[in-house]
Order: structure tokens, then C-alpha cells, then sequence
């Protein structure tokens, strides 16, 4: 590797008239010149940097042999340099080099989501994007690389938003570049703000599909509840139109030996005289116990109702003590009633 202008010319012109296994991918005489002056003005300006040659191999597995440019940018006291390896393509300058950010350590990835830097270490920015011939070339690209990298380094966080303490103009493709910056990390704070939304609606969707089933669940058991009222209600229907008939039927003959005999309609409900006086008694007081237990199943009722109302009791908890509760009022009106 030659340290001096004139030994770097030499060393490119070697380089680039090799034949046979150590010939380089660069074919065309006009672009081996140009390749010549380019390098040639590069290493006037980073002298830092060494020239060789070597194999590169692309994505799709063809090597070819290409310049390779190695040094650093950013040597400042509050910022660490920024290793690059620079590959003039094979189509150079039609196409533009290949720059690769290199860690100082490789423990020290490139910074998540770099704007201009991807995480293979692969440099981009909107001079390569607008890449154009002859207006574009290795030394300027560099340039440019250096301005985007010192205002966003890609191992270091920096205020990319800060504002310089000395204002000074900038040329449009600086500018562009800042703006690209200044998006590109708007563009990352909107996304991680949508997927967290995205994320909480789910969560909200979830919970709306499960409260969505256990109302499903409460109302098909008010349904169910309606269709068995609706027959206990029907089998109490059927039992009064009983009872009336049997007194459409027996009151008539009933005020008739009545008025003959001279009795009353009580005194025909009363019990012989020589019927046991204990069994009488026990009768009395099973019948008050049914007229109690009525009285109390409906003030329980009307308490049960109460809780629901105020939510201190389920649906599902007020609809089986109801159902407890309605039976055993029913049995207990049918014996005072005369049907136990």
C-alpha cells in the first residue's frame, strides 16, 4: 500500500491493467479512467485511508474483484470515529460504491432504526438515493456522509432535533438530509404510538367479545326462565279454572241444603264431635303455619327484588331463590286452600 500521491496512482494504475486472476471487475478503459481520477481525488483529501483490492461477494453469490477503501470519519473529542470499508462497484460511477459502517467493537451494534445506517451496517442517504452520473461521485458522497453521520452518529444517541449554537447555511442536500432525519424519527414515535393504540384496542376487543358472551349467557337463562314461568303460570291457570268450576258446581247445592236443613255452610265444614280434639288442633295450627310461611315468602320475595335493584345480588342468584321460593308458596297457598 503506497502512502504518497504518486505511489497511490501507481498502485490504482497497476491494479487496474492486471490481468488473469488478479484483474480487477472494472472493463471499459473510459471507467478504469474515471475509477483512476476518482480514487486519486478521495485520497487526497482522506489520506487516512488505505487502498487495496479484494474479492466481494453480492447478495446473489457472484464475487467479483473490486477497490476496497478503509479509514475513519469523526475523530472529535465528544464523538468516538466511524470506521467505513468503501467497495467501488463494478459498475462504478453508473452505480454508486458500497459503504459499510464498521462497530468499534462487536459488541456495539449500529443504533436501532438508524436513518442512514441499516442494521448490517450498510450505509444509505439521500446522495446515494439520487445517485446520477457525472453529477455524483466517491469523494462528494463521502463529504456527505460525514455532515449525516456527525448529525445522527450511528453508535451514539445524539439530538438530532438540537438546535447549533452557531446558525450557518447549508447546502440543499444537507438539508434534505436533516429533514430525512428529523422524519424518519417522527415517522418511528407515530408508529410506536400506533402499535401501542392497535394493541389496546385489541385488549378492548377481547374484553367486549367476553362481556359480549356472558350477556348472551345471563339473557339465554332469562329466556329459559321465562319459558318455565310462563308454564308454572299456565299449570296455576289450569288449577283455578278447577277450583272455580268445582264451586260453580257445588255452590248451588250447598246454599240449597243450607236453606232447607237450616244449616250453615260452617257448620257443614266442621269436624264430628267425636273426632280426636288433638287432631283438630294440629290442623288449626298447620294451617296458620301455611298462612305465615305465605306471608313471609312474600315479604323474602320483596327483599330479593330490593338487592337486585340496588346490584347487591345476580341475576342468576335472584332467579334461583325466586324459583325456590315461588314453589314452596305455591304449596303452601294449595294447603290453605284445602288441595294437601
Amino acid at each position: 500500500m503506497a502512502s504518497s500521491s504518486s505511489s497511490s496512482i501507481k498502485f490504482i494504475e497497476k491494479a487496474l491493467l492486471a490481468t488473469g486472476h488478479f484483474a480487477l471487475s472494472y472493463t471499459d478503459p473510459d471507467q478504469k479512467w474515471l475509477i483512476r481520477k476518482h480514487l486519486n481525488s478521495f485520497l487526497q483529501e482522506f489520506p487516512n485511508f488505505e487502498l487495496s483490492t479484494d474479492t466481494f461477494n453480492h447478495n446473489n453469490g457472484t464475487a467479483v474483484q473490486l477497490f476496497r477503501l478503509e479509514g475513519s470519519l469523526l475523530r472529535t473529542r465528544q464523538l468516538p470515529s466511524v470506521q467505513l470499508t468503501i467497495w467501488v462497484h463494478e459498475n462504478y460511477p453508473l452505480t454508486p460504491p458500497l459503504v459499510f459502517v464498521i462497530p468499534p467493537d462487536p459488541m456495539i451494534p449500529v443504533r436501532t432504526n438508524h436513518p442512514f445506517v441499516n442494521s448490517s451496517g450498510l450505509a444509505n442517504s439521500n446522495y446515494i438515493e439520487t445517485w446520477e452520473h457525472p453529477r455524483c461521485n466517491l469523494l462528494d458522497f463521502v463529504r456527505n456522509l460525514r455532515r449525516v453521520l456527525a448529525n445522527d452518529h450511528p453508535f451514539v444517541h445524539t439530538d438530532s432535533n438540537s438546535v447549533p449554537t452557531q446558525v450557518r447555511s447549508v447546502s440543499r442536500t444537507e438539508a434534505i438530509d436533516r429533514l430525512v432525519t428529523s422524519l424518519h424519527y417522527d415517522a418511528l414515535s407515530i408508529m410506536a404510538r400506533s402499535e401501542e393504540e392497535i394493541e389496546n384496542l385489541w385488549k378492548l376487543q377481547s374484553e367486549v367479545k367476553r362481556r359480549s358472551e356472558s350477556v348472551r349467557t345471563i339473557i339465554s337463562g332469562l329466556e329459559n326462565e321465562r319459558e318455565r314461568l310462563k308454564e308454572r303460570v299456565a299449570k296455576l291457570k289450569d288449577d283455578t279454572d278447577v277450583l272455580e268450576i268445582w264451586v260453580e258446581t257445588n255452590y248451588p247445592k250447598l246454599m240449597k241444603a243450607t236453606s232447607m236443613d237450616g244449616i250453615g255452610i260452617e257448620e257443614m265444614f266442621e269436624t264430628e264431635e267425636d273426632e280426636d280434639e288433638d287432631e283438630d288442633e294440629e290442623a288449626k295450627k298447620l294451617l296458620v303455619e301455611s298462612l305465615a310461611a305465605d306471608d313471609a315468602i312474600e315479604d323474602v320475595l320483596g327483599r330479593l327484588e330490593e338487592a337486585t335493584e340496588r346490584g347487591d345480588m345476580e341475576i342468576g342468584s335472584y332467579l334461583k331463590q325466586v324459583r325456590v321460593l315461588a314453589r314452596e308458596q305455591y304449596f303452601s297457598r294449595l294447603y290453605h286452600l284445602g288441595f294437601m
